[in-house]
C-alpha cells in the first residue's frame, strides 16, 4: 500500500502552530523564572503593655506563596532570640498589612523587632524597630505644705506611664507609717500628674514621715520617705516639687507669731553636700508671711530658720533641659543642658503612637552634650520628642542628682 504524503500547503500550515506552542512553553518558563523574593517592611508598634506588644508590618508576596513572622530580642542583645508563629500572606502581588503579638516581655525594657517574609524565591528581612515596654508608675514624693499644728497637705508627682493608675500617701510617726490617705485614680495617659491629699487630726510639735505609693498592672512604685513637723516656729512650702534646669521655684511660708519684719534665713543643701548653706535672708510681711525665689541646679533640700527654730525640709528635684529641633535636610538636633555634662549619654527619640511614647531610635550625645542625626520616620506628620533614661526603679534618673528629662514634643513631617 502506497502512503500518500499530505499536500505541501497542509504541511506548511502546521509550522506556525508548532512555533506557537514552542513560544508558549518559553513564556511559561520565563514567567516561572520571574518570581522574586517577597517585599517586607517592619511597621510601627500598635499597642504596648508591660509584658506584651502588638507590632505591625507590610508584606508583598510578589506572586508566590509567602510566609511571614516577627523576630524580637532585647535591644542590648546581638541576635534575635525570639519569634512569633509563621503565618501566610498569600500569593498575590499587592501589599498585605500584617500584625502579631510579641509576648513574654519584661516591663520597662527596651526591645528590637523586625519582620521576616519567605517565598520560593528567597527571604526578605525588614528594618529593625525599637520599643520600650510600659513601666510601673514613676513617682516623686513632694514637700508637705500648709503645715499647721494639727494638719498638713501631702504633695507628690505620679507619671502613670500610659496605664490606669491608683495612688495614695502613707504617713505616720515612723517609717512603718500606719496611716494612709484615700486611694485615688489617674487615667491611662502619659506625662506627670501633680497630686496632693490633705491630712488632719495630727499631734502638735510632732515629726511625721510620709511617702507616695502608686500602682498599675505594670507594678507598684514607692516614693522616697520625707518628713514634716507640725506646730513649727516657721513653715516652708514650695510652688512645685520639681523644676527643669534653669527654672525657679517659689519658696514661701509663715512664722507662727504672725509678726511682720521677722528675719527668715533660707538654707539649701545640694544632694551631694553634707551641710546646709545660707542662701538668703528675707523679712516677713503682714501676717508673718514670707517668700523667696530659688534656682536649684541639682536636687536640693531647702529649709527656713526663724525665731530659734527651723521648718520641715523641702526637697526640690531637677530635670535637665532637653532641646529638639529640625535642622537642614530634615535632620534633627538634640542638646542637653544641666549643671553637669551629659557627654556620651544615650537619649531616646520617641514617637507618639496611639497615645503612647514609643522609642524609635537611640542617639548618643557628643562631647558637647549634643547630637545631629537623621532618621526614617513614617511618612506624614509624626509627633516626636527626646527622652533621657535609663529607667531605675523608684526614680527615672538621668544622672546623679537629676530626674529624667524630656524635650518639648514637635511635629515632624516626612
Amino acid at each position: 500500500m502506497i502512503k500518500r504524503r499530505r499536500p505541501l500547503f497542509m504541511r506548511l500550515a502546521t509550522i506556525p502552530l508548532a512555533i506557537a506552542l514552542t513560544m508558549s512553553a518559553g513564556v511559561g518558563v520565563a514567567m516561572a523564572a520571574s518570581v522574586t523574593p517577597p517585599t517586607a517592611y517592619t511597621g510601627h508598634v500598635q499597642s504596648i503593655l508591660p509584658t506584651s506588644v502588638v507590632v505591625t508590618g507590610t508584606v508583598n508576596p510578589n506572586g508566590a506563596e509567602t510566609l511571614w513572622y516577627f523576630q524580637y530580642r532585647l535591644s542590648s542583645s546581638a541576635s534575635f532570640t525570639s519569634r512569633t508563629l509563621t503565618k501566610s500572606a498569600g500569593s498575590g502581588r499587592k501589599d498585605v498589612k500584617v500584625k502579631d503579638s510579641l509576648t513574654g516581655l519584661a516591663p520597662a525594657t527596651s526591645y528590637s523587632y523586625r519582620i521576616v517574609a519567605i517565598n520560593s524565591a528567597g527571604t526578605t528581612v525588614g528594618g529593625v524597630g525599637v520599643f520600650n515596654t510600659t513601666a510601673a508608675p514613676v513617682v516623686l514624693t513632694g514637700a508637705a505644705g500648709n503645715i499647721s499644728s494639727s494638719s498638713s497637705t501631702l504633695n507628690g508627682v505620679v507619671n502613670p506611664e500610659a496605664l490606669a493608675t491608683s495612688w495614695y500617701f502613707q504617713y505616720g510617726l515612723t517609717t512603718a507609717y500606719g496611716s494612709k490617705t484615700p486611694t485615688k485614680q489617674i487615667a491611662a495617659n502619659p506625662g506627670d500628674r501633680v497630686v496632693s491629699a490633705g491630712i488632719s487630726a495630727l499631734k502638735s510639735n510632732t515629726t511625721y514621715h510620709f511617702r507616695i505609693v502608686a500602682k498599675s498592672i505594670a507594678g507598684t512604685s514607692i516614693g522616697a520617705d520625707l518628713i514634716f513637723t507640725t506646730g513649727l516656729s516657721v513653715t516652708l512650702n514650695s510652688s512645685v516639687p520639681e523644676v527643669i534646669y534653669g527654672d525657679f521655684v517659689t519658696l514661701s511660708g509663715k512664722v507662727s507669731s504672725g509678726i511682720a519684719e521677722v528675719h527668715v534665713a533660707v538654707m539649701s543643701e545640694a544632694f551631694d553636700r553634707t551641710a546646709s548653706s545660707d542662701i538668703a535672708t528675707v523679712i516677713t510681711a503682714s501676717g508673718g508671711a514670707w517668700s523667696f525665689s530659688a534656682q536649684p541646679t541639682v536636687r536640693t533640700t531647702f529649709k527656713a530658720i526663724a525665731g530659734g527654730g527651723s521648718s520641715s525640709p523641702v526637697v526640690i528635684s531637677v530635670a535637665p533641659r532637653v532641646y529638639l529641633n529640625v535642622v537642614s535636610g530634615g535632620r534633627l538636633l538634640t542638646r542637653v543642658v544641666a549643671g553637669v555634662s551629659f557627654a556620651n549619654h544615650v537619649l531616646q527619640l520617641q514617637r507618639l503612637s496611639s497615645g503612647l511614647w514609643v522609642t524609635w531610635k537611640h542617639v548618643r550625645l557628643n562631647s558637647l552634650s549634643k547630637a545631629v542625626f537623621s532618621t526614617s520616620l513614617p511618612k506624614g506628620v509624626t509627633t516626636i520628642r527626646m527622652a533621657i533614661g535609663p529607667f531605675v526603679a523608684g526614680i527615672d534618673q538621668a544622672a546623679p542628682g537629676y530626674l529624667a528629662g524630656y524635650s518639648r514634643s514637635i511635629q515632624y513631617r516626612r
